[in-house]
């Protein structure tokens, strides 16, 4: 959404923290990326610079911007990144789950049997190489995604579900599966999730 940019630009200008011209914004999301991809290129390319942003989060992990990253990089463009904050890291480092190594597979498959597939997947390769799994999710998915980790990776399993990182609404919760799964079930929780999970016995 633009408009929340809009606003940011406007408190910085207004306190003299950026220099005061009214940004051109363009909206660019996974639905219309490429159709705008190609008009955006070239005005891009007219400029001597260009700012990718993301309302919240960081641009291309979980959010779009990749095809125009990579299709800037093919045109000579230098790219450069000003590393910002993310739900992946921030819930991984509160977690009081294994750091050192971590997996991380942003949404997972809507489609229950591709979403199975990759959750069994996950446990094959931890049975080589453990590690921690950090996944997003929405609230209306989540008691069926846990309930599915649990006939999955079993009753063993540790997780820190957090919801709503950062805000006044922010609420994390840690323990095993069956805990956690109980915790959603009796909760009504909304807003953005962030769940890690850890195989290690």
């Amino acid at each position: 959404d633009t408009r929340m940019f809009s606003n940011l630009w406007t408190k910085l200008t207004s306190l003299r923290k950026v220099q005061a011209s009214k940004p051109r914004l363009k909206f660019v999301n996974d639905f219309n990326e490429y159709r705008v991809l190609p008009s955006l290129l070239e005005e891009m390319n007219l400029l001597d610079e260009a700012v990718l942003v993301s309302d919240a989060g960081m641009p291309l992990i979980s959010d779009p911007g990749y095809k125009l990253v990579n299709e800037g990089l093919k045109l000579g463009w230098e790219v450069s990144v000003v590393p910002g904050p993310t739900a992946e890291s921030a819930t991984l480092s509160i977690s009081g789950l294994p750091t050192d190594k971590y997996i991380f597979l942003g949404f997972l498959p809507k489609k229950p049997g591709k979403r199975s597939e990759m959750l069994r997947h996950v446990k094959d390769m931890n049975e080589a190489m453990s590690f921690s799994v950090v996944i997003y999710e929405s609230t209306v998915r989540l008691e069926k995604i846990i309930g599915e980790m649990l006939d999955i990776f079993g009753e063993d399993v540790r997780m820190c579900l957090a919801v709503d990182l950062t805000k006044v609404s922010e609420k994390i919760f840690r323990g095993s599966v069956v805990e956690i799964l109980e915790i959603v079930k009796n909760t009504k929780l909304k807003g953005e999730v962030t769940i890690v999970v850890s195989l290690v016995e």
